[in-house]
């Protein structure tokens, strides 16, 4: 009779900020269900206020509820718009400025900070719908070594594989994988076109998203190139025009008025459409954090085995 919603589990969003004052970030009590907020970014923004527009709707995916009880204008725009894990905690880490740019440092930094808040916030996962090229092989990357401390201590790491499947005239490309997404205890995950349906059997892989294998790499003695050629992505997730939180005011939005559903509610109920594997990525984040709620003991490993194991095929797609 429990519902799987994530109560208790926290899942980090390490991104552009998130806007607090959106509904979907409400519990059933009314209460902010983000429960902390720090910032690692450049321009030392306000975390809460996110003028890029990318954490908002990352965080509504995987966390984002129909806000609080009884509330009918809530409910009205949000009920069925609810992310994957709509009870769980947030804990927004910005590591991204107002034109949704970062460095390694910053993102380290951020890494850094949530190992140690982890038993303080219960952070069980961690999305980064984000990433760089991936060059030097994951053994020792900075970023990756960084992420690796996460999962060592039993956090699961869900990143973007990146958008780059696909040149500007349209021709597929292989190998651009990024990181900290190349690193083999990362949960990394690409975007699936669900094309507006329910059923699976016309479901496809996006051709923006990044394709394997890994083409990180060190250089041995001999000045031989030795490629990581890992399999990624892990799992490809929902992740073309998904609806989520629309950050008002944000940049995304600004140069995008396409995207954002004009659909009368006011400004702390709006949504928008985006994809991208960022999207995608939060939608696994949020049913790792379904699995950690259903059994605690899971360990990083063993949330990206359930859910690899059970996972569909995509037909005609390797």
């Amino acid at each position: 009779s429990t519902e799987l919603d994530g109560s208790g589990i926290g899942i980090a969003i390490v991104d552009s900020g998130i806007k607090s004052d959106h509904r979907s970030f409400v519990g059933i009590a009314g209460r902010s269900r983000i429960t902390a907020v720090t910032a690692f970014n450049n321009n030392g923004g306000n975390a809460e206020s996110d003028q890029y527009g990318h954490g908002t709707h990352v965080s509504s995916l995987a966390a984002g509820s129909d806000g609080a009880n009884l509330n009918i204008e809530d409910g009205t725009w949000l009920e069925n718009r609810k992310g994957v894990a709509p009870a769980a905690n947030i804990i927004n880490v910005r590591v991204l400025d107002d034109q949704g740019v970062g460095t390694s440092a910053q993102v380290i930094n951020a890494i850094d900070w949530l190992y140690a808040k982890r038993a303080q916030y219960n952070i069980r996962v961690v999305n980064m719908s984000l990433g760089t090229p991936a060059v030097e092989t994951w053994r020792n990357d900075p970023l990756c070594r960084a992420v690796r401390k996460l999962t060592a201590a039993g956090i699961v790491v869900v990143a973007a594989a990146g958008n780059n499947g696909k040149t500007a005239s349209g021709q597929k490309i292989y190998g651009a994988i990024h990181a900290p997404g190349n690193d083999p205890s990362v949960i990394t995950v690409g975007a699936a076109n669900t094309f507006g349906t329910d059923a699976r059997n016309d479901d496809g892989v996006t051709t923006y998203s990044s394709r394997g294998p890994t083409r990180s790499y060190y250089t041995d003695a001999e000045g031989v190139k030795r490629f990581d050629h890992l399999i990624k992505p892990d799992l490809v997730a929902p992740g073309n025009l998904l609806t989520g939180a629309y950050s008002r005011g944000s940049r995304i939005g600004r140069e995008n008025p396409e995207l954002r559903i004009d659909n009368g509610a006011n400004v702390s109920r709006q949504l928008m459409y985006m994809s991208g594997t960022s999207m995608a990525t939060p939608i696994v984040s949020g049913t790792a954090a379904l699995l950690l709620q259903a059994n605690p003991k899971l360990t990083p490993n063993m949330v990206k085995m359930v859910l690899q194991y059970s996972a569909q095929r995509l037909a005609g797609f390797n």
